[in-house]
């Protein structure tokens, strides 16, 4: 009988169990968690994993279990595909089909193997564009969290350090949505394998802070005694000398462990005492890594079976049994013989009745690295053409597979085909460094051959190189596009290379990108294929969107909406409506905007498209108030709240795991919780939006993040904080080169400049207009072209706040005249005044200067009903200290002390919403000047003031009153005249708005005045 040198125990993770059996027991109770479990090779991942799953199995959790492997770096959604094959395989149809049936169109579009567990078909399982990260991450989840409304889940992915990036995205969007379901989901990962993708993922997972890491160390002296005792049994008392060599040469790694005491039994060195010589045992050669005791089992071996492991490993870590068996030419008693010595010599373990894996990533390895490179070759050909001959039709779900074996075996123009295939299917759903692995591939292949690449495969890997970020790359591949499809006469290939060259050119020549897209929609009219006609249009008009010309974008995107309608196009539609919103918002048409965007986002659910739905949530939101869209009127905010719930947008692209679209979310909420003075969370929610557009490298995003950070500074008085996020927007904008951010981050920066007194950096900087509007602090009229776009107004309004800076009332109520006597329909002036209370302060700020004190009070009245009606209290309190300022110096005292506490009350509260002590002193410590402080009143006057300003004889009456005394009693007792009397009632009625003595009286007791005698 063979004896098995792997540990019946788990040694030395008693605590890590522990840990890990407090996230199965929260989860039982409905708080779902993540557990991410780490070490080097061998340390004792999967057995500590496996002891976890054998413990929820007891607490009745369902346990889904998936493995990456080394040859899944390249196929996306490796471990949810290895997880769902494992389960179909390790159970019976109808079981399968219950569990898999809520993602089966996904994972059929994915793995088309898995169609035995669905006889019947799925709809829509279909590879295409639409399989997208967001479709497969909502499957998942869908998946997950039905099979969880029954009874608690644990969901295993090991060794992640090999999967793909949309795989880890799968991950990070799962570990968002479980805290509130009852899951835990358990991922391993090497510690020794962190490269920059994987250190991107754990930091998205340290980011979600939902997850509790298991960080496993080496095994101590007396835990790898506990372990060799386990595996010999009969103690370790005799063995003190083998324990202290075994834990010297393995370091403390169980796996290592493991292997070299089934080395030392197979050279029959176990026997060997304490006292025996350390040449007696150093004899036997010690394994420094897997490799070599990997290499001694096989040694074991006879030849059959040496030569089934060989050819396993060629075909993977993981392999199936048909497979192996056209591999090798066994019949399947003989082969399945083979498999058993290869499991008793521990180097592989059974999966199910089909399928079988290498026990350790590192003993596939070490049997692959044992072959020549020649015979390596010729077996990965002999396993491609297995793969074909066993499945058939169904060998282009492994079109990965295909690609790696042909061209490890030198099949180039195979391998140019099979790498082509892999490199679309993997960009088709959202995996573009897995397409861009295997589309360079394909051009090796195609060199090989001696075969010159397609336009195609070049715009293939051009797409690819531009969604990673390398722009000449993919500048450089979308010009050899064009120039090959011009050669071949390929009209439409010409056509997607001219649009994939000015999406590259539109962060860096906008003049160079609208000469491409008016190309392209020229030789789409010439094709007369009016859908590319309206595509091209959207390029043109969203190219004049970028410049800040959204009435030109308007313009072309009626145009492609139009012929999308007409064609029954619903994605070109619901796409076209929605860059229509966005034309309408960048033009200050915020209502128009608002009612596009609405219908934008139902044709966004009904298309079951996430990514555009989140962005266009976002942007609802964006059309309320909001410092952005001051000098527009916004759209109320009771119905952004129907519409758009501001925690919306940010779940929606959290749920798809799209950073980018949270980022954008999360600005667009940070700006509106900021115009009302919800300072922390704004300042929060701007603050992780800058690290996730950094992390992910998006320039437009840094910018709006710092635009939203600067101006919480602004809201909190520090000018000088606010300057700084704006300085640094300002250059992001250049080097983005986007008009629209040049102009919302000029205005900003121009803005924080006057607030610190750096007039001259000011006047520079909101002179620097690409869009040629009127230089800063010129006069500007409704006709110019900067008053008709939402950026263009802003910068316009930092001018006015300049002139008015300057001591240039005039220039600045000319620029506000201009602003808020904009036509936006039917509106008032005075109703446009009041919904952008900023510039009407602004406009009654100016009006003062020019001495014009009625018309100022009238602006600033209407100021203060914008600003509360929006709630925009950092605006609101303002207001109210320039008024009682005003008032103070119109010796109007009590009406002054009244908006003087008003603003003062809302100081207060502010200030409690600072994001940390030092803004907060300095925003209390900058508010106190402008709000000055209340005027000493006497005793008299105080007593007035708290009694409704009744006087001290109008209060005696009333304490009267409430004794129940008549009028000629009162008089009686005051020695005053009874008619003096009903005088003083009327008065203190009057003032306190009562109608009849019951409600003085009752007044009266309430203050305490009844006792009065």
């Amino acid at each position: 009988m063979l004896h098995s040198f792997v540990s019946p125990v788990l040694v030395g993770r008693a605590a890590h169990l522990a840990a890990f059996a407090g996230v199965l027991e929260r989860a039982a109770g409905g708080a779902g968690g993540v557990v991410l479990v780490s070490g080097e090779a061998g340390i004792g991942k999967s057995r500590l994993v496996s002891a976890a799953a054998a413990e929820a199995r007891e607490r009745r959790f369902l346990v889904l279990q998936g493995t990456c492997f080394e040859t899944d770096r390249s196929l996306p959604y490796a471990p949810l595909l290895d997880l769902a094959r494992t389960f179909a395989l390790a159970h019976s149809p109808a079981v399968a089909h219950h569990v898999l049936e809520p993602a089966a169109p996904e994972l059929l579009a994915l793995a088309p193997d898995l169609a035995a567990v669905f006889p019947d078909g799925v709809e829509g399982a279909r590879i295409d564009t639409d399989l997208d990260e967001q479709r497969v991450a909502h499957a998942a989840a869908r998946m997950f969290v039905r099979l969880a409304g029954t009874q608690p889940l644990l969901v295993v992915l090991e060794d992640v350090h090999w999967a793909d990036g949309s795989s880890h995205d799968l991950i990070l969007h799962l570990a968002r949505l479980i805290p509130a379901h009852p899951i835990v989901l358990a991922v391993t990962y090497r510690s020794d394998e962190v490269g920059p993708q994987l250190a991107r993922f754990l930091a998205g997972l340290d980011r979600v802070r939902t997850a509790a890491e298991l960080a496993l160390g080496r095994l101590s002296r007396d835990e790898v005694a506990a372990m060799v005792e386990a595996i010999l049994g009969g103690g370790t008392a005799a063995r003190i000398g083998l324990v202290e060599r075994i834990h010297r040469w393995t370091d403390g790694n169980p796996f290592f462990v493991e292997e070299v005491l089934g080395s030392l039994a197979a050279a029959g060195r176990l026997g060997d005492d304490e006292d025996a010589p350390a040449d007696v045992l150093g004899r036997v050669p010690v394994p420094r890594s897997a490799t070599d005791a990997v290499r001694r089992r096989l040694d074991r071996l006879d030849e059959p079976a040496r030569r089934v492991a060989a050819v396993a490993a060629v075909a993977g870590r993981r392999f199936d049994f048909a497979v192996l068996r056209e591999l090798t030419g066994h019949d399947a008693a003989g082969l399945l013989r083979h498999i058993e010595r290869l499991i008793a010599e521990q180097l592989v373990v059974e999966e199910s009745a089909e399928l079988f894996a290498f026990r350790h990533a590192l003993t596939r390895e070490a049997v692959y690295a044992g072959l020549l490179a020649r015979e390596r070759a010729a077996l990965h050909g002999r396993v491609a053409a297995a793969i074909e001959a066993v499945h058939g039709a169904d060998a282009g779900a492994r079109v990965e597979d295909l690609a790696h074996h042909t061209f490890e075996a030198g099949e180039w123009e195979r391998a140019l085909e099979f790498g082509r295939r892999a490199g679309e299917r993997a960009f088709a759903v959202h995996a573009p460094a897995e397409a861009l692995a295997h589309l360079v591939r394909a051009f090796e292949a195609a060199r090989r051959a001696g075969v010159e690449p397609s336009a195609g495969l070049h715009l293939a890997r051009g797409r690819a190189w531009e969604t990673l970020g390398e722009l000449d790359r993919a500048r450089a591949d979308f010009d050899s596009a064009l120039g090959r499809a011009r050669a071949a006469g390929d009209r439409r290939a010409e056509w997607d290379a001219l649009v994939a060259i000015g999406r590259v050119w539109a962060s860096r020549d906008y003049a160079r990108t609208a000469i491409l897209f008016r190309e392209a929609l020229a030789l789409a009219r010439g094709l007369e294929d009016r859908v590319l006609v309206a595509r091209s249009l959207n390029r043109v008009g969203n190219w004049h969107l970028n410049v800040d010309e959204p009435h030109a974008a308007l313009r072309h995107h009626a145009e492609a909406l139009a012929i999308f309608e007409a064609a029954g196009d619903r994605r070109g539609i619901a796409e076209t409506v929605d860059l229509i919103a966005l034309a309408h918002y960048n033009s200050g048409e915020l209502a128009a905007a608002a009612a596009h965007y609405e219908r934008a986002i139902a044709l966004f659910r009904e298309l079951d498209d996430r990514r555009r739905l989140a962005n266009a949530l976002a942007m609802r939101v964006a059309c309320g108030p909001a410092f952005m869209s001051s000098v527009a009127a916004p759209v109320d905010s009771a119905g952004i709240a129907a519409a758009a719930p501001e925690a919306l947008p940010v779940q929606a692209a959290r749920e798809i795991g799209w950073r980018a679209g949270e980022a954008f979310a999360l600005v667009q909420v940070a700006g509106a919780l900021a115009w009302r003075g919800e300072f922390l969370p704004a300042h929060g929610l701007a603050a992780e939006a800058l690290a996730i557009a950094e992390a992910l490298g998006h320039l437009q995003w840094q910018c709006s993040a710092r635009c939203a950070l600067g101006l919480v500074h602004l809201g909190l008085l520090s000018a000088a904080g606010a300057r700084e996020h704006m300085e640094r927007a300002y250059a992001l904008a250049h080097e983005v080169g986007s008009r629209i951010w040049l102009r919302f981050a000029a205005a900003w920066l121009g803005l924080a400049c006057v607030r610190v007194g750096d007039l001259d950096r000011a006047a520079e900087v909101l002179g620097d207009d690409p869009g040629g509007a009127t230089a800063a602090g010129s006069p500007t009229r409704a006709a110019d072209p900067a008053a008709r776009t939402l950026a263009g107004r802003q910068l316009l309004a930092s001018r006015a706040e300049l002139a008015l800076a300057r001591g240039e009332p005039d220039g600045a109520l000319e620029i506000l005249d201009a602003l808020l006597g904009r036509d936006d329909g039917p509106r008032p002036l005075e109703d446009a005044r009041r919904a952008m209370p900023r510039l009407a302060l602004l406009r009654a700020e100016a009006l003062a200067v020019l001495g014009r004190m009625r018309e100022a009070e009238a602006a600033l009245a209407a100021a203060r009903a914008g600003a509360a009606a929006q709630d925009a209290l950092p605006l609101l309190w303002r207001i109210d200290a320039l008024h009682g300022r005003w008032l103070r110096r119109a010796r109007r005292h009590a009406d002054a002390r009244a908006a003087l506490g008003r603003a003062r009350s809302i100081i207060d509260g502010l200030a409690a919403a600072a994001p940390d002590p030092e803004a907060r002193a300095t925003f209390l410590r900058k508010a106190a000047a402008l709000v000055p402080p209340a005027v000493p009143v006497s005793p008299r006057a105080a007593a007035k003031a708290a009694f409704g300003g009744l006087t001290k004889r109008e209060r005696e009456v009333a304490a009267l009153v409430a004794q129940g005394k008549t009028n000629r009693a009162i008089a009686r007792a005051l020695r005053i005249g009874e008619r003096t009397v009903e005088d003083y009632v009327a008065n203190g009625l009057g003032k306190l708005g009562f109608r009849s003595r019951a409600q003085l009286a009752a007044w009266a007791v309430e203050k305490g005045l009844a006792a009065t005698e």
